[in-house]
Protein backbone atom coordinates (compact mmCIF):
# COMPACT_ATOMS: atom_id res chain seq x y z
CA UNK A 1 0.00 0.00 0.00
CA UNK A 2 1.17 3.11 -1.11
CA UNK A 3 0.22 6.46 1.26
CA UNK A 4 1.64 10.03 0.05
CA UNK A 5 1.33 13.83 0.02
CA UNK A 6 2.18 15.02 -3.79
CA UNK A 7 3.56 18.92 -3.20
CA UNK A 8 4.46 21.09 -6.18
CA UNK A 9 7.72 19.24 -7.56
CA UNK A 10 9.79 22.30 -6.13
CA UNK A 11 7.68 23.36 -3.50
CA UNK A 12 9.42 23.07 -0.01
CA UNK A 13 7.53 25.83 2.04
CA UNK A 14 4.28 24.85 1.42
CA UNK A 15 0.72 25.25 2.76
CA UNK A 16 -0.79 21.35 3.64
CA UNK A 17 -3.50 20.51 1.49
CA UNK A 18 -6.53 18.33 2.70
CA UNK A 19 -5.96 15.54 1.02
CA UNK A 20 -3.51 12.74 0.66
CA UNK A 21 -3.32 9.87 -2.17
CA UNK A 22 -3.75 6.20 -1.13
CA UNK A 23 -2.58 3.52 -3.34
CA UNK A 24 -2.67 6.56 -6.45
CA UNK A 25 -6.25 7.26 -5.17
CA UNK A 26 -7.38 10.52 -3.85
CA UNK A 27 -8.67 10.50 0.06
CA UNK A 28 -9.62 13.57 1.35
CA UNK A 29 -8.34 13.84 5.12
CA UNK A 30 -11.74 13.55 6.73
CA UNK A 31 -12.48 10.15 5.05
CA UNK A 32 -8.73 8.20 5.41
CA UNK A 33 -10.02 6.65 8.29
CA UNK A 34 -13.07 5.13 6.66
CA UNK A 35 -11.35 4.19 4.10
CA UNK A 36 -8.88 2.31 5.76
CA UNK A 37 -11.88 0.18 7.74
CA UNK A 38 -13.09 -0.39 4.71
CA UNK A 39 -9.79 -2.06 3.20
CA UNK A 40 -9.34 -3.98 6.05
CA UNK A 41 -12.75 -5.04 6.82
CA UNK A 42 -15.00 -4.81 3.90
CA UNK A 43 -12.74 -5.70 1.70
CA UNK A 44 -10.19 -7.65 3.60
CA UNK A 45 -7.58 -6.83 2.59
CA UNK A 46 -4.05 -8.11 4.58
CA UNK A 47 -1.32 -4.81 4.21
CA UNK A 48 2.19 -6.81 3.71
CA UNK A 49 3.85 -3.52 2.75
CA UNK A 50 3.14 -0.03 3.32
CA UNK A 51 5.25 2.58 1.59
CA UNK A 52 4.28 6.41 2.82
CA UNK A 53 6.30 9.17 0.94
CA UNK A 54 6.51 13.13 1.90
CA UNK A 55 4.14 12.78 4.62
CA UNK A 56 6.40 15.11 6.66
CA UNK A 57 4.85 18.45 4.48
CA UNK A 58 1.25 17.53 6.30
CA UNK A 59 0.37 19.45 9.28
CA UNK A 60 1.03 17.89 12.66
CA UNK A 61 -2.00 17.13 13.56
CA UNK A 62 -3.05 15.18 11.11
CA UNK A 63 0.19 13.94 10.54
CA UNK A 64 0.38 12.16 14.00
CA UNK A 65 -3.10 11.08 13.90
CA UNK A 66 -2.16 9.51 10.37
CA UNK A 67 0.30 7.57 12.48
CA UNK A 68 -1.57 5.95 14.86
CA UNK A 69 -4.15 5.17 12.26
CA UNK A 70 -1.96 3.44 9.90
CA UNK A 71 0.09 1.30 12.64
CA UNK A 72 -4.82 0.53 14.42
CA UNK A 73 -5.82 -0.17 11.04
CA UNK A 74 -3.42 -1.22 8.76
CA UNK A 75 -0.64 -2.99 10.63
CA UNK A 76 -2.31 -4.24 13.71
CA UNK A 77 -1.00 -4.81 17.10
CA UNK A 78 1.62 -7.11 16.12
CA UNK A 79 1.82 -6.77 12.40
CA UNK A 80 2.63 -9.92 11.65
CA UNK A 81 1.58 -9.35 7.60
CA UNK A 82 3.81 -6.47 7.53
CA UNK A 83 6.89 -7.37 5.58
CA UNK A 84 8.07 -4.24 4.57
CA UNK A 85 7.55 -0.62 6.13
CA UNK A 86 9.29 2.10 4.30
CA UNK A 87 9.02 6.34 5.34
CA UNK A 88 6.74 6.01 8.30
CA UNK A 89 9.41 7.42 11.15
CA UNK A 90 9.09 10.53 8.77
CA UNK A 91 6.03 11.03 11.23
CA UNK A 92 7.31 9.91 14.18
CA UNK A 93 10.96 10.55 14.48
CA UNK A 94 11.56 6.74 15.37
CA UNK A 95 8.61 5.85 17.95
CA UNK A 96 8.58 2.51 19.78
CA UNK A 97 5.61 0.89 17.66
CA UNK A 98 7.68 1.50 14.88
CA UNK A 99 10.55 0.24 16.53
CA UNK A 100 8.76 -2.95 17.05
CA UNK A 101 7.61 -3.40 13.47
CA UNK A 102 11.25 -3.03 12.46
CA UNK A 103 11.77 -6.70 14.46
CA UNK A 104 9.71 -8.25 12.50
CA UNK A 105 9.86 -7.27 8.71
CA UNK A 106 12.20 -8.20 6.02
CA UNK A 107 12.51 -3.99 4.31
CA UNK A 108 12.32 -1.00 6.96
CA UNK A 109 13.32 2.30 7.15
CA UNK A 110 14.44 5.13 6.60
CA UNK A 111 16.24 4.72 10.81
CA UNK A 112 15.71 6.93 13.04
CA UNK A 113 19.21 6.71 15.23
CA UNK A 114 16.31 6.33 18.16
CA UNK A 115 15.44 3.08 16.04
CA UNK A 116 19.38 1.84 15.27
CA UNK A 117 19.95 1.79 18.82
CA UNK A 118 17.28 -0.75 19.74
CA UNK A 119 18.54 -3.42 17.11
CA UNK A 120 20.64 -5.20 19.51
CA UNK A 121 19.04 -8.06 17.89
CA UNK A 122 20.56 -10.94 14.96
CA UNK A 123 18.46 -10.55 11.82
CA UNK A 124 18.83 -10.41 8.06
CA UNK A 125 17.14 -7.73 6.09
CA UNK A 126 16.50 -7.73 2.28
CA UNK A 127 16.36 -4.16 2.57
CA UNK A 128 17.68 -1.33 5.19
CA UNK A 129 16.85 2.10 4.49
CA UNK A 130 19.23 4.84 5.69
CA UNK A 131 19.58 8.47 4.99
CA UNK A 132 22.85 11.33 4.65
CA UNK A 133 20.92 12.63 7.80
CA UNK A 134 21.00 9.49 10.09
CA UNK A 135 25.15 8.87 9.20
CA UNK A 136 25.71 12.53 10.44
CA UNK A 137 23.74 11.77 13.55
CA UNK A 138 26.04 8.52 14.40
CA UNK A 139 28.73 11.14 14.02
CA UNK A 140 27.54 13.67 16.20
CA UNK A 141 26.38 10.73 19.09
CA UNK A 142 29.72 9.05 18.53
CA UNK A 143 31.64 12.59 19.30
CA UNK A 144 29.63 13.68 22.13
CA UNK A 145 30.06 10.29 24.23
CA UNK A 146 33.96 10.48 23.44
CA UNK A 147 37.07 12.77 24.41
CA UNK A 148 38.94 11.42 21.70
CA UNK A 149 39.13 10.91 18.13
CA UNK A 150 40.22 6.85 19.05
CA UNK A 151 36.90 7.40 21.24
CA UNK A 152 35.04 8.20 18.93
CA UNK A 153 35.69 5.35 16.62
CA UNK A 154 35.43 3.20 19.08
CA UNK A 155 32.46 4.31 19.85
CA UNK A 156 31.05 4.35 16.18
CA UNK A 157 32.48 0.69 15.98
CA UNK A 158 29.91 -0.20 18.91
CA UNK A 159 26.86 1.82 17.92
CA UNK A 160 27.06 -0.09 14.44
CA UNK A 161 26.58 -4.01 15.30
CA UNK A 162 27.67 -6.61 13.21
CA UNK A 163 24.70 -8.78 15.05
CA UNK A 164 22.27 -7.37 12.14
CA UNK A 165 22.60 -7.17 8.05
CA UNK A 166 21.39 -6.27 4.74
CA UNK A 167 21.26 -7.16 1.69
CA UNK A 168 20.75 -4.22 0.38
CA UNK A 169 21.49 -0.96 1.28
CA UNK A 170 18.83 1.68 0.58
CA UNK A 171 20.40 5.30 1.28
CA UNK A 172 18.25 8.18 0.93
CA UNK A 173 20.42 11.47 -0.18
CA UNK A 174 18.46 14.89 0.64
CA UNK A 175 19.17 17.40 -2.49
CA UNK A 176 18.53 20.48 -0.92
CA UNK A 177 19.78 20.70 2.58
CA UNK A 178 20.30 24.00 3.90
CA UNK A 179 23.94 24.71 5.82
CA UNK A 180 23.48 27.16 8.36
CA UNK A 181 25.83 29.42 6.96
CA UNK A 182 24.55 29.52 3.41
CA UNK A 183 21.80 30.32 1.43
CA UNK A 184 22.03 27.58 -1.53
CA UNK A 185 20.76 24.32 -0.89
CA UNK A 186 22.44 21.37 -1.87
CA UNK A 187 23.39 17.85 -1.04
CA UNK A 188 25.42 18.14 1.97
CA UNK A 189 28.92 16.63 3.24
CA UNK A 190 28.81 12.97 5.03
CA UNK A 191 31.26 11.35 7.37
CA UNK A 192 32.53 8.95 5.36
CA UNK A 193 33.99 6.19 8.26
CA UNK A 194 29.98 6.30 9.30
CA UNK A 195 29.27 4.54 5.81
CA UNK A 196 32.15 2.66 5.65
CA UNK A 197 31.62 0.82 8.52
CA UNK A 198 27.27 0.47 7.82
CA UNK A 199 28.73 -1.00 4.44
CA UNK A 200 31.40 -3.29 6.26
CA UNK A 201 29.45 -4.59 9.53
CA UNK A 202 26.24 -5.05 7.68
CA UNK A 203 27.63 -6.94 5.00
CA UNK A 204 25.75 -5.21 2.49
CA UNK A 205 25.98 -7.11 -1.06
CA UNK A 206 24.46 -4.13 -3.23
CA UNK A 207 23.45 -0.39 -2.60
CA UNK A 208 21.24 1.56 -3.97
CA UNK A 209 20.74 5.40 -4.12
CA UNK A 210 17.54 7.45 -3.42
CA UNK A 211 18.14 10.86 -5.07
CA UNK A 212 15.36 13.19 -3.31
CA UNK A 213 14.69 16.82 -3.96
CA UNK A 214 14.16 17.18 -0.13
CA UNK A 215 13.13 15.56 3.04
CA UNK A 216 12.20 16.63 6.16
CA UNK A 217 16.16 16.47 7.65
CA UNK A 218 17.07 19.60 5.42
CA UNK A 219 18.68 21.69 7.94
CA UNK A 220 22.51 19.65 8.59
CA UNK A 221 24.41 20.40 11.23
CA UNK A 222 28.04 21.03 10.97
CA UNK A 223 29.36 20.34 14.81
CA UNK A 224 30.81 16.97 12.84
CA UNK A 225 32.92 18.42 10.91
CA UNK A 226 34.79 21.31 13.52
CA UNK A 227 36.19 18.11 15.11
CA UNK A 228 37.80 16.61 11.89
CA UNK A 229 37.26 13.21 12.71
CA UNK A 230 35.61 11.96 10.06
CA UNK A 231 36.33 12.41 6.15
CA UNK A 232 33.39 14.46 4.40
CA UNK A 233 32.22 12.95 1.22
CA UNK A 234 29.22 14.38 -1.01
CA UNK A 235 28.59 12.65 -4.38
CA UNK A 236 28.69 15.80 -5.99
CA UNK A 237 32.39 16.70 -5.23
CA UNK A 238 34.89 16.70 -7.65
CA UNK A 239 36.04 12.68 -8.01
CA UNK A 240 39.61 13.80 -7.97
CA UNK A 241 39.16 14.30 -4.40
CA UNK A 242 37.47 11.62 -3.61
CA UNK A 243 39.35 8.24 -2.62
CA UNK A 244 38.84 5.18 -3.82
CA UNK A 245 37.38 2.20 -1.40
CA UNK A 246 40.30 -0.51 -1.59
CA UNK A 247 38.58 -3.55 0.10
CA UNK A 248 34.60 -3.32 -0.69
CA UNK A 249 33.03 -4.36 -3.64
CA UNK A 250 29.10 -4.62 -4.11
CA UNK A 251 27.29 -6.45 -7.25
CA UNK A 252 25.71 -3.63 -8.24
CA UNK A 253 24.25 0.31 -7.55
CA UNK A 254 21.04 1.42 -8.81
CA UNK A 255 20.09 4.84 -8.53
CA UNK A 256 16.31 6.24 -8.39
CA UNK A 257 15.78 9.57 -9.35
CA UNK A 258 12.08 9.94 -9.84
CA UNK A 259 11.80 12.34 -6.74
CA UNK A 260 15.12 14.28 -7.68
CA UNK A 261 15.67 17.71 -9.07
CA UNK A 262 19.11 18.74 -9.16
CA UNK A 263 20.60 15.45 -9.82
CA UNK A 264 18.63 14.45 -12.83
CA UNK A 265 19.13 18.37 -13.95
CA UNK A 266 22.72 17.28 -13.78
CA UNK A 267 22.45 14.33 -16.17
CA UNK A 268 20.67 16.24 -18.81
CA UNK A 269 22.17 19.62 -18.98
CA UNK A 270 25.66 20.96 -19.24
CA UNK A 271 26.97 21.92 -15.91
CA UNK A 272 27.98 25.13 -18.20
CA UNK A 273 24.25 25.43 -18.79
CA UNK A 274 23.37 24.90 -15.51
CA UNK A 275 22.27 28.69 -13.30
CA UNK A 276 23.53 26.94 -10.09
CA UNK A 277 25.71 24.10 -11.06
CA UNK A 278 25.81 21.56 -8.51
CA UNK A 279 28.48 18.77 -9.62
CA UNK A 280 26.46 16.42 -10.70
CA UNK A 281 28.45 15.87 -13.26
CA UNK A 282 30.86 14.12 -10.95
CA UNK A 283 27.91 11.51 -9.83
CA UNK A 284 29.13 8.13 -11.31
CA UNK A 285 33.06 8.34 -10.62
CA UNK A 286 32.14 8.96 -6.76
CA UNK A 287 29.79 6.67 -6.94
CA UNK A 288 32.44 3.75 -7.97
CA UNK A 289 34.92 5.41 -5.51
CA UNK A 290 32.83 5.06 -2.64
CA UNK A 291 30.58 2.15 -3.48
CA UNK A 292 32.85 0.02 -6.04
CA UNK A 293 30.97 -1.93 -8.53
CA UNK A 294 31.13 -3.09 -12.20
CA UNK A 295 27.42 -2.92 -12.65
CA UNK A 296 25.31 0.59 -12.58
CA UNK A 297 21.30 1.32 -13.28
CA UNK A 298 19.94 4.56 -13.15
CA UNK A 299 16.25 4.83 -14.15
CA UNK A 300 15.74 8.49 -14.74
CA UNK A 301 11.58 7.76 -14.59
CA UNK A 302 10.78 11.19 -15.15
CA UNK A 303 11.22 13.81 -18.10
CA UNK A 304 10.78 17.21 -17.11
CA UNK A 305 13.81 18.67 -15.74
CA UNK A 306 16.12 17.03 -18.82
CA UNK A 307 14.35 16.34 -21.33
CA UNK A 308 12.29 19.22 -23.13
CA UNK A 309 14.17 19.63 -26.39
CA UNK A 310 16.42 18.11 -28.53
CA UNK A 311 17.14 14.75 -28.33
CA UNK A 312 20.42 14.52 -29.82
CA UNK A 313 21.96 16.69 -27.54
CA UNK A 314 20.17 15.29 -24.32
CA UNK A 315 21.52 11.73 -25.35
CA UNK A 316 25.07 13.52 -25.71
CA UNK A 317 25.12 15.29 -22.77
CA UNK A 318 24.11 12.15 -20.90
CA UNK A 319 27.10 10.27 -22.98
CA UNK A 320 29.50 13.00 -21.60
CA UNK A 321 28.13 12.71 -17.92
CA UNK A 322 28.68 9.32 -17.93
CA UNK A 323 31.85 9.37 -19.72
CA UNK A 324 33.64 12.58 -18.41
CA UNK A 325 35.94 10.36 -16.22
CA UNK A 326 37.04 6.74 -18.70
CA UNK A 327 35.58 4.23 -17.25
CA UNK A 328 36.84 1.12 -17.25
CA UNK A 329 34.89 -2.64 -16.49
CA UNK A 330 31.71 -0.78 -16.33
CA UNK A 331 28.28 -1.82 -17.47
CA UNK A 332 25.99 0.67 -17.23
CA UNK A 333 22.15 0.89 -17.88
CA UNK A 334 19.79 3.87 -17.90
CA UNK A 335 16.45 4.36 -18.17
CA UNK A 336 15.42 7.23 -19.94
CA UNK A 337 11.41 8.51 -20.10
CA UNK A 338 11.28 11.48 -22.60
CA UNK A 339 8.38 13.47 -24.09
CA UNK A 340 8.22 12.90 -28.25
CA UNK A 341 8.41 16.22 -28.92
CA UNK A 342 11.96 16.06 -28.00
CA UNK A 343 12.69 14.17 -31.33
CA UNK A 344 11.20 16.83 -33.67
CA UNK A 345 12.02 19.95 -34.91
CA UNK A 346 10.58 23.16 -37.13
CA UNK A 347 12.66 24.42 -39.83
CA UNK A 348 12.85 27.46 -39.51
CA UNK A 349 13.15 27.85 -43.40
CA UNK A 350 10.06 25.66 -43.93
CA UNK A 351 8.64 25.93 -40.84
CA UNK A 352 7.99 22.59 -41.68
CA UNK A 353 8.54 19.22 -39.43
CA UNK A 354 11.62 17.11 -39.14
CA UNK A 355 12.68 14.45 -37.52
CA UNK A 356 16.40 14.16 -35.25
CA UNK A 357 18.41 11.62 -35.71
CA UNK A 358 20.18 9.46 -33.18
CA UNK A 359 22.79 10.99 -31.24
CA UNK A 360 26.51 10.10 -32.60
CA UNK A 361 28.41 6.97 -31.22
CA UNK A 362 25.07 5.01 -30.32
CA UNK A 363 23.82 2.88 -31.96
CA UNK A 364 20.43 1.15 -32.19
CA UNK A 365 20.31 -2.62 -30.56
CA UNK A 366 17.48 -4.97 -31.26
CA UNK A 367 16.60 -6.56 -28.07
CA UNK A 368 13.87 -8.36 -26.58
CA UNK A 369 12.36 -5.17 -25.05
CA UNK A 370 9.59 -4.85 -22.47
CA UNK A 371 6.88 -2.17 -22.83
CA UNK A 372 6.29 -0.57 -19.04
CA UNK A 373 3.28 0.76 -17.37
CA UNK A 374 3.58 4.29 -15.24
CA UNK A 375 1.46 6.03 -12.60
CA UNK A 376 1.82 9.81 -12.80
CA UNK A 377 0.56 13.25 -11.76
CA UNK A 378 0.78 16.16 -14.50
CA UNK A 379 3.94 17.62 -13.49
CA UNK A 380 3.88 20.66 -15.21
CA UNK A 381 0.35 21.28 -13.77
CA UNK A 382 0.35 19.33 -10.39
CA UNK A 383 -2.33 21.65 -9.44
CA UNK A 384 -5.12 19.88 -11.54
CA UNK A 385 -4.75 17.20 -8.50
CA UNK A 386 -6.52 14.33 -10.29
CA UNK A 387 -8.84 12.13 -8.44
CA UNK A 388 -6.38 9.54 -9.41
CA UNK A 389 -3.34 9.03 -11.24
CA UNK A 390 -2.75 8.95 -14.61
CA UNK A 391 -1.43 5.24 -15.68
CA UNK A 392 -0.06 5.34 -19.09
CA UNK A 393 1.88 2.43 -21.42
CA UNK A 394 5.78 3.25 -22.63
CA UNK A 395 7.31 1.75 -25.07
CA UNK A 396 11.09 1.31 -24.85
CA UNK A 397 14.16 0.83 -27.07
CA UNK A 398 18.00 0.77 -26.14
CA UNK A 399 20.53 2.09 -27.95
CA UNK A 400 23.89 1.46 -26.72
CA UNK A 401 27.60 2.92 -26.56
CA UNK A 402 30.95 -0.06 -26.57
CA UNK A 403 33.76 0.46 -25.54
CA UNK A 404 35.48 -2.82 -26.53
CA UNK A 405 38.92 -2.25 -25.27
CA UNK A 406 37.65 -0.76 -21.40
CA UNK A 407 35.11 -2.96 -21.13
CA UNK A 408 32.98 -0.14 -20.68
CA UNK A 409 28.59 -0.55 -21.79
CA UNK A 410 26.46 1.92 -21.68
CA UNK A 411 22.86 0.85 -22.35
CA UNK A 412 20.63 4.38 -22.90
CA UNK A 413 17.19 2.24 -22.89
CA UNK A 414 14.81 5.46 -23.66
CA UNK A 415 10.79 5.21 -23.50
CA UNK A 416 7.95 7.09 -25.46
CA UNK A 417 4.49 6.84 -24.64
CA UNK A 418 2.52 4.75 -26.66
CA UNK A 419 -0.11 7.14 -27.02
CA UNK A 420 2.32 9.72 -28.31
CA UNK A 421 3.71 7.79 -30.70
CA UNK A 422 0.53 6.18 -32.41
CA UNK A 423 -0.89 9.80 -32.73
CA UNK A 424 2.32 12.38 -33.09
CA UNK A 425 3.91 11.03 -36.88
CA UNK A 426 2.29 9.73 -39.89
CA UNK A 427 3.78 7.51 -42.37
CA UNK A 428 5.24 10.28 -44.60
CA UNK A 429 7.59 12.25 -42.07
CA UNK A 430 8.53 8.86 -41.30
CA UNK A 431 9.56 7.58 -44.44
CA UNK A 432 11.08 11.09 -45.29
CA UNK A 433 13.25 10.57 -42.43
CA UNK A 434 14.35 6.82 -42.63
CA UNK A 435 17.92 7.47 -40.55
CA UNK A 436 15.66 9.45 -37.54
CA UNK A 437 15.93 8.71 -34.00
CA UNK A 438 11.95 7.46 -33.51
CA UNK A 439 12.36 5.44 -36.51
CA UNK A 440 13.70 2.85 -34.36
CA UNK A 441 9.85 2.69 -32.32
CA UNK A 442 8.40 1.17 -35.60
CA UNK A 443 10.70 -1.30 -36.42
Amino acid sequence: MKIEYIPHPEEIEIQPKDFIYVNYRKIDNYAVSGYFTFLSTAVGVKVEKIITKRLSYLGNKFKHKLHNMIHSQLIGGCGKYIESLIGLEELCDGCEKCSNIAKTCLEYGPLRLSTLQTMTYSKNYKKLHVTDKLFEDIAEYCISKSKNKEGCFKELDETILSTISCDKLVIWVNESRLHPNEETRNHMHMPREVIDIILRKWNVKSVKLNMIFYTNGGLCSVDWLQYNYFTPVRLNDPYSITEKSSDLKFSHVDVRMSDSIYCVRGFGNHHSEIIVPRGYHNFIPNIRRLFPTDKISIDLSHWFYIAETDIEKKMSTILQVVTMEKQRKLSLSMKFFVKSSIVKKVNEETNKAELRKLAPKYRHRRVNFQSCVRRSLPIDDVDQYLEEFNQEKWIGRRFQVEDIENLFNFNLNVYIKEKELEEGFDKQLLQEYPNSFVGHFYE
